[in-house]
């Protein structure tokens, strides 16, 4: 299989360096000439930062009064020891005597401003090592904290990060202080920039310790880990014990002998017997054990092997979406905005749009899991004469997506918390706190749901797991219809696609949202996320138009491929233009489209005009469900040309295999990045966020390859064990 795989490789070598080609054209450095008007800060800006001194308030206080205010003169209130403490290291590094060190290495851990304020470097990064350090060395305990805000600066949203170190008099009422002193001194001009005080955080780093979730997750991987090890020996040593009671004797041979027989078997069917040479049937305990078996987990995920009737552009299609989604979050999450002026270069080219317009591939994910709901389960009710197994259907989905999803909840949720430190680490501790309030919600598939007005949605991509669980739920409603009463399913699916579309475009009007959460003015509170991006009457046209695309390939699949046969070469060429042609300018416009909307936030702060935001909303998703059905239908046809050739290898079936592990894993993989994180990532050079992206994707699939091959197959040959006919 391995060979047959890098045979398949093969072919995939020239279109890929093609790809990586175009990638490196589209993303190259363009010159870019700054001048003092290209500056997104004002110089006034920098004299308030500088002057004001908002950010280093406690440090300028100390050193603006001492040493005509001294400690003991503060200790009434307990919430001036922090200010008393700063002033007692400052009198100490004055005096640059014996017990300077500490002072010094207090103020030598403390966030200074940076240079390149004027373009926008807002991110004030103390030594978050030194604070720790620090307080190793001495007897004293410190801190560290991160201040955090979100600005807008001419319309850009910006973080503002101050990573500092605090000694531990300083309490709560020094941070509140601290909040009212940033707001009052940035936000003199509302124009230039507007800093809101509720977006001000502040996070102090305690000494991380296990939770109950911790120690669950913990056991949880120990009993994954048990099974994998004692199912990969199971067999062997089973067929060394038999040899010797059978010829009395230890020949190793016999072992040798045992390891011949054919793994690939299993994937056909777990029936049978591990070995040719054993002479006694396993136990029920050795059949459970041997399921985790990697010697027979492992061969399966490389199998190319296909069944008549399968539709082998999908896999082409998952995987590109899969990779489209971890770009998206790569720069989502992994990097910060610290040179506002590169900020707007790089968003301002249309490339970049496919970054920060990566939505419509969670479209693709819903499209293809209406698509393939609907087209086996209208095989299924073709099989068995208008019925299927409903109890089976429910529990085989909520088995096969839970486990892997309950391993990735803990130990994103709970177990990588106590291991993470860092000064971006509170991006983990955020989740942590989530999933201890809020776990149960995603195991019941609502977190999209719970809490209803706020967003605590615990281990973050999760959101679109319930919205998919909730369509499948409801899936039989429609493809039943489809199957009995074909006009009638017809009529209901098209009228609730059109209800749900039309709802996106009311509620975008009525709240005066923008097309995608990237425009939304009150982005800070995550309204237009909480209110449309993540619920399900939001999300579902998609979802229906791959119902109704499975339902036509299961009807006219046959048909429409006669008639394309039919045709000449001529009109199979004209044809094949018109679909890709229409497919391609929908694909085009819905993710394009919004390149000029950007240019103009950037430039002027303007935002879509509402009409432009409501036939956005209710036409996006539905143009792209429809585009997919065409091109499908084409690459089906025989009309898909080289892009369906590409889309059809076979190579695709072994990556297709993991799209859903790296979906669990590849958010906390970035997230992980970021935690421990000592500087900050920037947009800029290119190819420094190529190579973070490669990366993350490689580490994505390395550990989806761990996830599939431990959890996801060994429980689909237990569910194979469970539901098998007694035999004779």
């Amino acid at each position: 299989r391995i060979q047959i795989l890098f045979e398949q490789m093969k072919r995939v070598t020239i279109p890929a360096l093609l790809v990586l080609s175009v990638f490196s054209f589209v993303t190259c450095e363009v010159p870019y000439s700054y001048s003092p008007s290209s500056l997104p800060l004002s110089h006034a800006f920098l004299h308030r930062i500088l002057a004001n001194h908002s950010f280093l308030a406690p440090v300028e206080e100390v050193l603006r009064n001492y040493p005509r205010d001294t400690p003991t003169s503060l200790r009434a209130d307990k919430s001036d020891l922090c200010v008393a403490k700063i002033k007692e290291y400052a009198r100490k590094l004055e005096h640059q005597g014996n017990e300077s060190s500490e002072a010094a290495g207090f103020f030598d851990a403390l966030g200074k401003p940076p240079s390149g304020i004027l373009r926008g470097n807002l991110l004030i990064l103390g030594s978050y090592d030194s604070c720790i350090q620090l307080q190793q060395s001495t007897n004293s305990y410190f801190k560290p904290c991160k201040i955090s805000a979100t600005m807008k600066i001419k319309g850009v949203p910006a973080p503002i990060v101050w990573t500092t170190c605090f000694p531990a008099e300083c309490r709560d009422g020094n941070f509140t202080r601290l909040k009212d002193t940033i707001v009052k001194d940035l936000n003199r001009d509302p124009k230039l920039l507007f800093v809101e005080k509720s977006s001000i955080v502040t996070t102090c780093k305690v000494v991380p310790s296990y939770s109950v979730g911790a120690y669950i997750a913990v056991v949880t991987v120990s009993v994954v880990l048990f099974c994998v090890t004692v199912g990969s020996l199971w067999e062997p040593v089973v067929c060394f014990l038999q040899a010797i009671r059978s010829n009395g004797s230890s020949d190793t041979t016999v072992l040798v002998n045992c390891e011949e027989e054919p793994t690939s078997a299993v994937d056909e069917n777990i029936q049978r017997q591990p070995s040719t040479h054993s002479k006694e049937p396993l136990s029920a305990l050795g059949q459970f054990f041997t399921c985790f078996a990697v010697q027979r987990t492992f061969p399966g995920l490389f199998s190319t092997a296909t069944k008549p009737g399968q539709i082998l552009s999908l896999n082409g299609i998952r995987v590109l979406s899969i990779n489209w989604v971890v770009l998206g979050h790569v720069y989502y999450i992994g990097i910060n905005v610290g040179d506002l002026t590169v900020f707007r270069k790089v968003y301002g080219r249309l490339a970049t749009t496919i970054i920060y317009n990566a939505f419509p591939s969670v479209d693709t994910f819903l499209y293809l899991s209406g698509f393939l709901v609907s087209y086996l389960l209208l095989k299924e009710l073709s099989r068995r004469g208008g019925t299927f197994n409903v109890l089976g259907y429910y529990v085989h989905r909520y088995i096969r997506l839970t486990a892997p999803y309950l391993l990735v909840i803990l130990v994103q949720g709970f177990l990588v918390p106590v291991y993470l430190t860092g000064p971006f680490s509170e991006i983990i501790e955020q989740g942590h706190q989530m999933c201890k309030d809020w776990w149960w919600t995603n195991l019941l598939y609502i977190n999209n749901l719970v809490p209803w007005n706020k967003v605590r949605i615990c281990v973050g991509q999760s959101w679109y797991l319930s919205n998919d669980m909730q369509f499948f739920i409801i899936a039989p409603l429609f493809i039943v219809l489809l199957y009995r009463k074909p006009l009638i399913g017809l009529l209901v699916t098209t009228g609730t696609w059109a209800c749900s579309a039309l709802l996106a475009g009311g509620l975008t009007y009525y709240e005066d949202f923008g097309p995608t959460p990237v425009f939304d003015s009150n982005g800070v509170n995550m309204t237009q996320f909480r209110m449309m991006y993540v619920k399900p009457w939001i999300r579902v046209p998609p979802y229906l138009i791959g119902i109704l695309g499975g339902w036509l390939f299961y009807k006219y699949r046959n048909t429409m491929q006669l008639l394309i046969g039919r045709l000449s070469l001529i009109k199979k060429l004209a044809v094949g233009i018109c679909i890709w042609g229409i497919s391609c300018s929908i694909q085009y416009a819905v993710v394009f489209g919004l390149h000029h909307d950007m240019l103009r936030k950037l430039d002027d702060q303007s935002l879509p005009t509402t009409s432009e935001s409501v036939s956005y909303e209710t036409l996006a998703r539905s143009g792209w469900g429809i585009a997919l059905t065409l091109q499908i239908i084409a690459c089906e046809t025989g009309l898909g040309g080289i892009v369906g050739q590409i889309l059809s290898w076979k190579v695709w079936l072994v990556f297709s295999r993991l799209t859903y592990a790296v979906y669990l894993v590849h958010f906390i993989l970035i997230q992980t990045l970021v935690a421990q994180l000592r500087h900050a990532f920037y947009f800029a050079p290119d190819y420094e966020v190529a190579i973070i992206y490669l990366g993350c994707l490689a580490m994505s699939y390395a550990f989806a390859v761990l996830l599939y091959t431990f959890l996801e197959q060994p429980l689909s040959y237990l569910e194979r064990l469970t539901y098998r006919k007694p035999t004779n």
